[in-house]
């Protein structure tokens, strides 16, 4: 099985330093930066990746067969928001273009350019399926493992992408919200309770739900203890906030 080619759609700011690790973690085949016009180290940083500069990119850039410099037009308007995405998805789509149907991998990086691009970039990210990370500045006291993959938003990114493509089974959301009501409540949880406050729902269909929400991150419990007790995560209770208030009951 060939593995996906892995694309870098990175916020870039004045230094190289984030793009540098994340080039180094990623070893990525494409790479678009993002970055304004009031940015001019950019055009620095993007000569370094057209020249494959080890030195200040570090060994894998050589590895990377397509870069491009993308702009937006404002870094501080109400408009920038919306420019990240537009800029995101032009990357996307020329990434789509180039890799002559291959599978693709995308990664957003969410350190460099104004607040505004990075708020951007996370929103863009999470609508678009696109795994995100962050660099944190190198220190005294900290200069290794400086990239951080954001668990969180990737989770939720995953769990967008999977709704989208299983809304129709709107049943699982359902019983999210249940496992939500009864932990609120500290009631017990299980199939056998989960079913019969549901009725006619079977107990087979609610551990079957549970399995999926489980590989979502959205629930947890302990395999090692049976019945198993359904609880919800974090994740969880948000996804249920954002998509769900029982009214496809």
């Amino acid at each position: 099985m060939v593995d996906p080619t892995v694309v870098l759609i990175h916020s870039q700011g004045n230094s190289e330093g984030p793009l540098r690790e994340a080039i180094e973690f990623y070893n990525p085949k494409m790479v678009f930066l993002i970055s304004n016009h009031g940015a001019s180290g950019a055009l620095l940083v993007n000569k370094h990746l057209e020249e494959k500069d080890t030195n200040k990119l570090g060994r894998f850039v050589k590895d990377i067969e397509y870069s491009e410099l993308l702009f937006i037009e404002d870094a501080f308007s109400s408009d920038t928001v919306l420019q990240m995405f537009t800029e995101i998805d032009n990357a996307k789509n020329k990434a789509k273009e180039i890799s002559d149907s291959q599978e693709l991998k995308f990664y957003a990086g969410i350190s460099g350019g104004t607040k505004m691009m990075v708020v951007g970039s996370a929103l863009a990210a999470i609508n678009g399926g696109i795994s995100t990370y962050y660099v944190n500045k190198e220190s005294l006291e900290d200069s290794d493992n400086l990239l951080l993959e954001l668990d969180f938003l990737n989770d939720l990114m995953s769990t967008i992408s999977w709704l989208r493509e299983h809304y129709a089974n709107e049943k699982n959301l359902a019983y999210l919200e249940e496992v939500i009501r009864r932990d609120k409540n500290r009631l017990s949880t299980n199939a056998t309770e989960i079913a019969e406050s549901m009725k006619p729902i079977t107990e087979k269909s609610v551990r079957n739900s549970m399995r999926k929400l489980k590989i979502r991150s959205l629930i947890t419990y302990d395999e090692s203890k049976k019945p198993y007790q359904y609880k919800p995560t974090q994740l969880g209770k948000y996804v249920v906030k954002m998509f769900y208030n029982g009214q496809n009951e």
